[in-house]
């Protein structure tokens, strides 16, 4: 089945039967007309009215391929043959005995090539009665003659009519089952260019939420401590300790962004996430993510319950991009990071990061991609989340289905670890929308 653009057009199958089949239609229509021709030419009723019978075979062999080709079947052309033909039969069969062998092809060619059956009666009806007028002027009007001629050309006249029509319904509900086939295809093209584009963009939102989540918030870290760096060597030039600090937490914030962008390119899990332990890269936060002065108090299970990576993804870059919007937009002292299994059905893990910041509005529009970034990503897995926040603080809560109920120690292990870095408030900035920025 061959897709044909447009879908106004009607749609020509290829391997509809015009175009399978009309081969062994020309071989024997041109058989046939050599046929007669030879006997005109050299049987024993040859005589004043051969070179009118070849003429007329010339014509209508040439007329033939220009007037019955496949592309043209749906226009006028076809019609114009089909009146030709009636009009050589008809005319041969006054001046020639053979001709009423042409009406083998004729027959067929007439339901072939008209464009509605009611056309194809007609033609039908002209060629018998036609035929048997001319071999009714040849042969007389004698009793036995006119009844043979008659019982033959009315026999011929249902027996094409009844053929015909039958074949031309059948031909027809093959051509609507093809083209239903070939617009079926055209329709299945088409899906899988939108299926693609889809594709393609879900790709580039997730490469676009990877790099926000990991290489910008690494990028934006190193431009802190850069600074703070430089503001020491200005302020203390004397004191190496502190931008020793700074330099060597830029190497290790450089490194483990080199590490998420190698990652990326792989479409690989996140490295802090390699081997499946999601609990440990949440462990290590207070030490990976520079949070400046600000104490990050972290609350977690003894184990979790089955995880995929994509959910142990998407949860570990949800307490990042948190994070790191509490870090630098909400002016918190203090943040806390619980990870639990809250009772009920179905199983739920739930992450929740806490801060006692001065807050912001979760329903105004933020020009941020972080909490469009955190919600998108947990929809994916089926998940939620609900941010409430007050002039007291921020609750940011995540939750994710699991695939049965954790097997939890009997309580949860806090490990408390307060991040280390450069305490000059003039770096931090002045947004006032922590948990939806960047």
């Amino acid at each position: 089945m061959s897709y044909i653009s447009g879908r106004t057009e009607r749609l020509l199958p290829a391997r509809s039967v015009w175009t399978t089949s009309m081969l062994w239609w020309h071989a024997g229509f041109y058989a046939a007309l050599a046929s007669v021709s030879y006997f005109a030419l050299f049987g024993d009723g040859r005589d004043s009215a051969t070179p009118l019978v070849i003429g007329s075979l010339l014509l209508l062999g040439i007329a033939y391929p220009f007037l019955t080709r496949t592309r043209d079947l749906r226009t006028g052309r076809p019609t114009i043959y089909v009146a030709l033909l009636v009009t050589v039969v008809v005319l041969l069969s006054f001046v020639y005995d053979g001709a009423g062998v042409l009406l083998f092809v004729a027959f067929p060619q007439v339901w072939m090539f008209t464009g509605t059956q009611r056309q194809g009666v007609a033609a039908t009806a002209l060629l018998c009665v036609g035929v048997a007028v001319g071999q009714v002027s040849r042969w007389g009007l004698s009793g036995t003659e006119v009844y043979g001629i008659t019982a033959q050309l009315v026999t011929s006249f249902v027996a094409s009519c009844m053929i015909g029509l039958w074949i031309s319904k059948v031909i027809e509900q093959s051509e609507q089952r093809a083209e239903l086939l070939a617009e079926l295809d055209a329709t299945r093209h088409e899906l899988d260019v939108a299926e693609q584009a889809r594709g393609a963009l879900a790709e580039r939102e997730r490469m676009a939420r990877e790099i926000h989540d990991t290489l910008a918030q690494g990028f934006t870290s190193i431009a802190m401590l850069s600074e703070a760096a430089q503001a020491q060597l200005r302020t203390q030039p004397q004191d190496p300790t502190g931008l020793l600090r700074s330099l060597s937490a830029i190497s290790q914030t450089a490194r483990e962004s080199l590490a998420e962008a190698r990652a990326l390119v792989a479409s690989g899990v996140p490295s802090d996430v390699q081997g499946g332990d999601l609990l440990a890269a949440l462990r290590r936060l207070p030490d990976t993510l520079h949070l400046d002065s600000m104490r990050l108090n972290v609350a977690l299970p003894g184990r979790l319950p089955p995880l995929p990576s994509t959910q142990q993804v998407a949860l570990l870059r949800t307490a990042q991009e948190a994070l790191n919007n509490v870090r630098r937009h909400s002016g918190a002292t203090t943040a806390e990071l619980v990870v639990d299994v809250p009772a009920g059905d179905p199983p739920l893990l739930r992450l929740t990061v806490t801060d006692n910041g001065h807050g912001f509005d979760p329903s105004a529009d933020h020009e941020g991609f972080g909490l469009r970034s955190m919600a998108a990503r947990l929809a994916e897995i089926g998940g939620r989340l609900q941010v409430t926040s007050s002039s007291g603080g921020t609750r940011l809560v995540a939750v994710v289905p699991t695939a049965g109920p954790a097997a939890l120690a009997s309580g949860p292990q806090r490990d408390d670890a307060a991040a280390q870095a450069p305490s000059d408030a003039d770096l931090r900035p002045r947004s006032h929308t922590p948990g939806a920025g960047a």
